[in-house]
């Protein structure tokens, strides 16, 4: 399905779970990076008392979490299950989460099933589940996490249809040359 905005006068939303403040100090960087293009929101699901009125006029929503026993935690599954059959259609998402180092068979993934959940709302997302890696189960995060945080928030902007200003002139978008 088609995204219901066009980039102007988007609107962005990063909606995450932190138990350890790793997947919250992610959610804030990525938070950050989109801003510098877009109005965004960041919201602590502990903080949301109503999911699906925060995420109603969003038209770019970011959704992650800390991998608990190989999938999504508790209260961020609750969050995103409250919403309607399609509450999302035409919406814009992405998804992250945190987790150990090692292949994802092992670790499980978060951000892959969190994706799921959106997609089964009618969200469309627009990039690939990202994982960033913490060190052991409580942290740090793993070294250049949160750089690569922010890289990847620029990679939702441009497959969103937003060109981050950074690659403005550079001949890296696609098409532009100098």
């Amino acid at each position: 399905m088609a995204p219901r905005a066009d980039a102007l006068g988007m609107n962005a939303l990063v909606l995450y779970d932190s138990r350890y403040g790793n997947t919250e100090r992610i959610a804030e960087t990525i938070a950050l990076a989109l801003q510098e293009e877009l109005p965004t929101r960041l919201a602590a699901v502990d903080d949301v008392e109503d999911c699906a009125a925060l995420i109603a006029d969003a038209d770019l929503v970011v959704v992650g979490g800390p991998t608990h026993r190989h999938g999504v935690s508790d209260p961020l599954r609750a969050a995103v299950e409250c919403l309607g059959a399609r509450a999302l259609d035409g919406v814009r998402a992405a998804t992250f989460d945190t987790r150990l180092h090692g292949a994802r068979v092992l670790t499980g993934s978060a951000a892959v099933r969190l994706g799921r959940l959106l997609r089964h709302r009618g969200a469309w997302l627009v990039v690939p589940p990202a994982s960033f890696l913490v060190d052991s189960g409580t942290g740090p995060l793993g070294a250049g996490e949160l750089e690569h945080a922010h890289e990847w928030a620029q990679e939702v902007l441009l497959a969103a249809g937003l060109h981050p200003r950074r690659l403005a002139g550079t001949g890296a978008r696609e098409g532009v040359t100098d």
